[in-house]
Formats: C-alpha cells, structure tokens, sequence
C-alpha cells in the first residue's frame, strides 16, 4: 500500500511538471511568434497600425497571467484540492498576498488606461523620466523603452506619470545659416531659393514643401537665415543633415562661406 501511495504521489508530481512544462513552451511559442510578427510590422506602420500591434502585445502579456492561473487549478485538481475550499482556508495568509499583490493590481490599472487613452503605442518614440527611447513593449503590469544607443529601460506602469510622445504629430526642421553681415542679402536669397528647388525630390521625409523664412538676425558681424520644413515624426534629423550636405556643396559652388 504504501509503494502504491507513493507511486500515486509521485504521478501527481509528474502530471503537475509535465503540465507546466507545456504551458511554459506554448507561452513562448506564441510570445516569440507575436514578438516577431510586430517587430516586421511596427516598421513604418501608421498609428491605426501600432495600436493594433500594441494589444496584440498586451494580449500576449495577459496571456501569460491566464495560463499561470490556469496552471494552478489543474495542478490543484492534480493533488484533488479543491480551488473553493483553498481559496477559502487561505485566510490571513490570503489577506498578506492581496496586500503584497497591491503594486501589481496598480500596475494593472495603469496599463489599462495607457491603453484606453492611447497615450503610446509599440513603436512610438517616446520620453519617461527624461529617457527618451523607442517603446518596444507595452504590458499590463510594465513598459519597455529601447533608446538609441540600445540601452532598454523597463518602467512599472503605475510609477509613468508623465509622457512625451514624438510620434503623434508631425517634427519641423529647423536650418539656420549664419553669414557674415557684409555679405549681400539679395545674392543670398536667390542662393536659397536655389537650394531650396536642388532639395526637391531628395527630402523623402518631408511632409510639404521646404520654406525660406527670411532673416533671422541680424547684428554687427552676424547674418543669420532660416528654413524649414515639416517632416514626418523623429524624421528632422535625418532631414536636416541632407539639406546641410546640399548647402554645403550650393556654397562652394558659389563661392559663399558661412560663420
């Protein structure tokens, strides 16, 4: 009898191992599938786009939850405990695990309104705490935030109070160029509508057409001119280094140096 109760308990072992060893795999099959799915997705995805591969993130997320609760009540049917009756004798042990699980229910709740108000989504470049970074992952219980030199960052959601999100709204470029005060105007606004017809067609970012803005300032030795240009979001760098390579090669050309 007693080779049998042990044989009985030591199935029960193996019955409960063997079922979590299953729902460990399919989790990561599904969870590196979906990963994979939105990181070929979020690239030049609009925002209509990035919400949907954000709750396809998050349904990942709480998947993880559910099959961890499905777990237990297999593994407590396994040993023939019953969950009411559990859950019930847990008592003032179960009371010390609610108040440990208060941060996690928190995080819970602040995911669901980063979701509901849209306040990011996978794929938008963001700031948190002065950390400015692509978001890679958005959770029910955190936030994943990559910056550009690959440093990731992970924020509990119920400690994110404040966001700075760039990638809601077009960016504006700004180019100014300073030359010396001796220099005549006139020949230098007619340089930059040159410029300004040799960028069209090489600005693949912009959203509208690059706009002289005039002069803006003017000193004793300094001559400063503007322009801009609207472009798609985080694109103003990328835009700005291409107008300053056809400046700098318009110049020569002209024989115009700048301070």
């Amino acid at each position: 009898m007693k080779n049998l109760a042990d044989v009985e308990v030591s199935s029960r072992i193996i019955g409960s191992l063997i079922t979590v060893i299953i729902s460990i795999i399919v989790f990561y099959i599904i969870k590196e599938t979906a990963l994979t799915y939105i990181g070929k997705k979020k690239k030049g995805a609009n925002r209509n786009k990035k919400k949907r591969l954000t709750l396809l993130y998050i349904s990942v997320s709480v998947l993880k939850y559910v099959i961890f609760l499905i777990d237990i009540i297999i593994v407590l049917g396994i040993f023939n405990i019953n969950v009411s009756a559990f859950l019930a004798g847990l008592g003032i042990f179960g009371i010390v695990i609610g108040l440990a699980l208060q941060d996690l229910l928190k995080d819970f709740i602040s995911g669901i309104f980063i979701i509901l108000d849209s306040q990011y989504n996978v794929g938008d470049y963001v700031e948190i705490d002065d950390f400015k970074g692509e978001v890679i992952g958005v959770g029910l219980k955190s936030t994943k935030v990559r910056s550009y030199n690959g440093e990731i960052r992970i924020f509990s959601n119920r400690n994110i109070s404040t966001v700075v999100n760039y990638s809601h709204y077009n960016s504006k470029t700004v180019i100014l160029f300073t030359f010396s005060s001796d220099e005549d105007l006139l020949k230098l606004e007619k340089i930059m509508e040159k410029l300004i017809d040799r960028l069209k067609g090489k600005l693949p970012d912009a959203v509208g057409n690059i706009q002289y803005k005039g002069v803006e300032e003017y000193g004793d030795s300094n001559l400063v001119l503007k322009l801009t240009v609207n472009v798609k979001p985080l694109k103003q760098y990328k835009t700005e280094s291409i107008v300053l390579r056809e400046a700098k090669l318009l110049f020569d050309e002209e024989g115009v140096k700048i301070k």
